[in-house]
């Protein structure tokens, strides 16, 4: 537990942010042309999880479980990202405009600049919990540690990233929450599995679905697993013969370390180390594609912060460069277990902030980052796929197209930049939005 107000309000802040998007603001529930709309998707959605039942069978549910958990259930028309049937149905009633504009754009904050997502208080009180957390649980982390070769600090930060060592109680359903998201969420396909396995959890009694609640993407229990997660990682620690993430903290944050066994994590290597570039280093040599030794960094002038040495028996590792902000914020040098860390939450800044973290519980110290987080400027999301789309159509590898500036998106904004004269940062800017969109317009015609 944190040890002052401030701290608290921190850990809660960031936990928020995670598991409970506010919901966005619907029209009058009396507006008769909703009303109707709602009642044909609702209805459409009931056939729809009944067509289900192939699926759960073949995945061992029964009929009894699939009728108990599916029959009657309902929309959460209240999450974001829901992408809205036009019409309800084939002949039905046609989205209506006010509940289209109720739908505003919402995000998770690692889409944010990353400098919000970083904020001392936040930081410190999730190290200072977790230094508590990994002094109360020590010996329970140190068999973690060693059946699983994950460092006991980096499972406790994503305790205290996740949940904020369970302070925060998902607020949703998670089977209307899922169900929602398999049929009219943005990414269906994912969640129609997610939907089967969650039904799979009820059938094998590893938790009543009153237990099963979950943030607005339906991840559960402390370290927020998905249905489909628990299924190939969940480890009964502790011995009583259940694999329970929801009410056992060994169950879980073992769960935890096994997920991230099993995608990759080695034990022998940090996660990576903040360094300083170069004057005029070309900053579009970042990302996977692009490692190399570190010893080879080395070469091309990268240096560790604070004078720190990189350890010698780590100069043959295999890194690649993090500049999240570009040049306008700290860089880092990241290891194949910072990957991993993004196959938890698919985001170079939650990994980032869970490496660090963890170094800051483990060194037992306030470490701040060395490298300053300047000033960015923070462009609309749809704008920025925009941009993207520009740019692959030029030629450009921008990664995934989605409005996010990722690896390649910012290694492609770098090339764009040295074409264009403009300063090199490899990060979005107005100016180079403009530049690059008017070249294509001008392309066209």
């Amino acid at each position: 537990m944190a040890r002052a107000n401030f701290a608290r309000a921190a850990v809660l802040a960031v936990s928020l942010a995670m598991l409970a998007l506010a919901p966005f603001s619907a029209p009058a529930a009396d507006d008769p042309d909703v009303a109707a709309y709602r009642r044909a998707v609702e209805q459409r959605f009931a056939g729809w999880l009944q067509e289900l039942w192939p699926d759960a069978e073949a995945a061992g549910v029964s009929r009894a479980t699939f009728d108990a958990n599916l029959k009657g259930l309902k929309l959460n028309w209240s999450l974001p990202h829901l992408v809205l049937p036009d019409p309800a149905s084939p002949g039905g009633p046609a989205l209506p405009r006010s509940l289209a504009q109720a739908m505003a754009p919402k995000h998770q904050p690692e889409f944010d600049a990353p400098v919000y997502y970083f904020k001392d208080g936040t930081l410190n009180a999730l190290a200072a919990t977790g230094r508590g957390k990994a002094a109360e649980l020590r010996p329970t982390l140190a068999a973690i540690q060693k059946q699983y070769g994950v460092p006991a600090s980096i499972v406790v930060a994503i305790w205290g990233r996740e949940t904020g060592f369970g302070k925060i109680d998902a607020p949703y359903d998670a089977m209307s929450t899922i169900a929602t998201q398999a049929f009219m969420g943005r990414r269906p396909d994912e969640f129609r599995p997610q939907l089967v396995a969650a039904l799979k959890i009820v059938e094998e009694k590893h938790a009543t679905r009153a237990q099963l609640k979950s943030s607005w993407a339906g991840a559960m229990g402390y370290t927020q697993f998905m249905p489909t997660d628990f299924e190939k990682y969940a480890v009964d620690f502790d011995g009583d013969g259940k694999r329970d993430i929801w009410n056992s903290i060994p169950d879980s944050l073992a769960s935890t370390a096994n997920s991230l066994k099993s995608q990759g994590w080695d034990g022998a290597k940090s996660w990576g180390y903040e360094v300083q570039l170069p004057q005029g280093f070309d900053c579009t040599l970042q990302g996977p594609d692009k490692a190399r030794p570190i010893g080879e960094w080395m070469k091309l002038g990268i240096a560790r912060v604070r004078g720190q040495a990189f350890p010698e028996s780590k100069l043959g590792d295999s890194s690649f460069l993090v500049l999240p902000a570009g040049l306008k914020g700290p860089a880092f040098l990241a290891t194949d277990n910072f990957s991993v860390l993004k196959l938890y939450n698919n985001s170079d800044v939650y990994a980032i902030f869970v490496g660090h973290v963890a170094d800051m519980i483990a060194t037992n110290a306030p470490v701040k980052f060395v490298g300053a987080w300047q000033p960015v400027e923070r462009l609309p999301r749809d704008r920025i796929q925009r941009f993207q789309e520009v740019l692959v159509a030029q030629g450009h590898d921008v990664g995934k197209v989605d409005g996010l500036a990722g690896f390649k998106t910012r290694a492609a904004i770098g090339v764009a930049e040295k074409r264009l004269g403009l300063p090199l940062t490899c990060y979005p800017s107005q100016r180079l939005v403009d530049a690059v969109m008017k070249e294509a317009s001008a392309a066209r015609q």
